[in-house]
């Protein structure tokens, strides 16, 4: 699920890397700090995030690594954005950054540091779920949004998570979409970015996919990166991304666009990185697609006795992974979630409760 971000800065003259200096300080206000990104004419770039009379916080990146740098100045002013809603003290805010920053030079951060300074998640089973209703077809529906605690990779199994927070709100006849997210977090299928090593294809790949970044049209890196594109070459496998690539180079001149996705398949088309700008235990990281979700979402259907769905959504559309049915069509899918109401930050609602509004 690609983040829809957008950051406004000061920009300075491009280097002979053809980037520009950014300099981020809207939240020097109410947080006491200022992001630069420095980029090098050597295609290096420099990040810190500074405050008057303290050290810097920084972290350096070779151009090989130039997605990461994109990604980290994002997260650290994401990070000072929503910090400084919920009126963080700028010392909480300071070790958040540090955090931040120490994950992206990479190293091991304890997951009880990370903890600390993560912003508290409270959600309590049974607690009514929010209500988003929306029109498809001419009829309305009440998407019902499940909050939840925190899934980790601790967490061996989801179904019973969702029967401990979906489960007191399923009526018959509902739809349960569950999060493809949130079953990969339970299945181990998330990866660390300095685990990926992208090959020269993925290098190739990536150039031919605009993901806007620096624009207002930017809604997330997705596969433009190729940290991203190793993973879905990866997860369609060799031939079949070849294959994938050289139609849709053919058919791109004749305004056919999309098939590089359709044709590389679902779980490919899942990949993404970052896993999230706001929550750092996943800062750093990349999803993958989960096993068997068709598998999965007849266990919960077994267990709350209506159809599931493991839904995929993000700003640019929706579509499943995984169905306890097929009379649950992807136009209906597309359409019900259009709007991505289960957000992809930090809402953590992984769960939503679909029926028709009576």
């Amino acid at each position: 699920m690609s983040a829809a971000v957008a950051v406004s800065t000061g920009a300075g003259p491009k280097t002979r890397s053809g980037e520009s200096a950014l300099v981020y300080a809207e939240m020097k206000g109410q947080t006491g700090f200022t992001v630069f990104y420095t980029p090098r004419d050597d295609g290096s770039v420099d990040l810190k995030a500074s405050a008057n009379d303290e050290p810097d916080i920084t972290a350096s990146f070779s151009q090989k690594r130039i997605d990461e740098a994109h990604i980290l100045y994002m997260e650290s002013t994401e990070l000072l954005r929503s910090r400084a809603k919920i009126k963080q003290s700028h010392d909480q805010i300071r070790q958040a950054e540090e955090v931040l920053f120490s994950m992206f030079r990479g190293e091991k951060v304890p997951s009880e540091r990370v903890e600390a300074v993560s912003v508290p998640r409270l959600a309590t089973a049974g607690a009514a779920p929010l209500s988003s209703p929306i029109d498809v077809d001419g009829t309305r529906y009440d998407r019902l949004l499940v909050k939840s605690r925190l899934i980790t990779m601790a967490d061996k199994d989801l179904l019973p998570i969702i029967v401990e927070y979906a489960g007191p709100h399923v009526q018959a006849e509902d739809m349960v979409f569950v999060s493809e997210k949130a079953l990969s977090i339970a299945q181990q299928k998330i990866i660390d970015m300095s685990e990926i090593k992208p090959g020269w294809l993925a290098y190739v790949f990536a150039r031919n996919v605009a993901n806007y970044y620096g624009t207002p049209e930017f809604r997330g890196f997705g596969h433009g990166t190729p940290l991203a594109m190793q993973l879905f070459i990866q997860e369609a496998g060799y031939p079949r991304a070849l294959f994938a690539a050289a139609v849709s180079a053919i058919t791109r001149p004749f305004g056919i666009r999309g098939l590089f996705y359709t044709l590389g398949g679902k779980r490919a088309k899942s990949v993404d990185l970052p896993m999230s700008f706001l929550i750092l235990e996943y800062a750093h990281s990349a999803k993958l697609a989960p096993d068997d979700p068709d598998d999965f979402a007849k266990r919960v259907k077994a267990r709350l006795g209506c159809e599931v769905v493991i839904l995929d959504s993000n700003y640019r559309g929706a579509f499943s992974l995984g169905k306890s049915t097929r009379a649950i069509t992807e136009d209906f899918i597309g359409k019900v979630f259009r709007d991505n109401p289960m957000g992809q930050s930090d809402e953590m609602t992984p769960f939503c409760i679909v029926r028709k509004a009576r």
